[in-house]
């Protein structure tokens, strides 16, 4: 495994490569991370990993400064799961001077959700992935479904710029008790931990009323919308600071029209905070 900190260098080792694949992270790599690699190496020839935590999609600088870094024991992940290059980019060298041009995102995907809380979220991370695609020119690149709103963000990206980068999906990896895997895990306290697969619980509790209800006379967008709020209610009792839950078309970012004829494509979506972790999950109903 080679690791570049240098973009002369990896231009210059990519040419020697053949097909190439690029699964961006920034670091406290875990299994969720990993299996993205493994998909990845399927496809391709040469698996290039970027390592690179972007200042510019923190909203509040104590975040990007608190957020974990474990380059070492990232490394050793990596190579054991035989990523062929690991891109180790400085915040100097990605933005070598102050960044005045961004990617502007559309307000049905910038402006809900996620969007409504995280600020210029979007548009920050589709100019550091644009970024990467220009250095690393892959054939494809794989993200995972846990961030589902930045990874269909991310597909509509590369469609609007014919990037000829192909955008794979990888699967969400759980802990024993279904809480999705996630950096931020690593900030909840051991009382919530305990707790904290309750939204994956309910999220799987909404399907199960999906596909149980799907067919009946009363399976509408009120019926859906019942389920967000019951949803939203169990979490808060427990404890929880839920921030949403929405059922959307999956494939077209939107709130279905006749769900009875779109039920197959409907995901369930949340976002809410646990003490002072943010957690997001999601779980599609096909």
């Amino acid at each position: 495994m080679k690791v570049i900190d240098n973009i002369d260098v990896l231009k210059s080792e990519l040419e020697k490569r053949r097909r190439v694949a690029l699964v961006p992270t920034m670091g406290n790599i875990h299994e969720g991370h990993l299996s993205l690699v493994r998909q990845a190496k399927k496809y391709v020839d040469t698996v290039v990993c970027t390592v690179f935590v972007n200042k510019l999609q923190f909203n509040e600088r104590a975040d990007f400064l608190n957020y974990p870094r474990t380059i070492d024991d990232d490394l050793k992940k990596l190579e054991m799961n035989k990523t062929d290059i690991v891109f180790l980019p400085t915040g100097e060298l990605m933005y070598p001077c102050e960044q005045e041009y961004f990617i502007e995102v559309p307000e049905y995907i910038s402006k809900c959700l996620e969007g409504q809380f995280r600020g210029p979220f979007f548009s920050r991370v589709a100019t550091v992935v644009m970024k990467f695609f220009f250095l690393i020119k892959p054939d494809i690149a794989v993200f995972g479904k846990k961030d589902f709103q930045q990874a269909f963000m991310i597909k509509k990206l590369c469609i609007q710029f014919s990037t000829q980068c192909t955008i794979l999906l990888g699967e969400t990896i759980r802990d024993f008790d279904g809480l999705a895997l996630s950096s931020r895990n690593s900030h909840l306290s051991s009382s919530e931990r305990a707790k904290a697969n309750q939204m994956y619980r309910t999220l799987v509790n909404i399907k199960e009323k999906i596909l149980k209800n799907n067919e009946l006379e009363h399976f509408n967008l009120k019926f859906l919308s019942q389920l967000e709020d019951t949803g939203k209610d169990k979490l808060n009792n427990e404890g929880w600071e839920c921030e949403y839950i929405k059922v959307i078309n999956k494939d077209l970012f939107r709130e279905p029209i006749c769900p009875k004829t779109e039920w197959r494509q409907l995901i369930v979506l949340a976002a809410a905070r646990l003490g002072g972790t943010r957690l997001i999950d999601n779980i599609e109903i096909v």
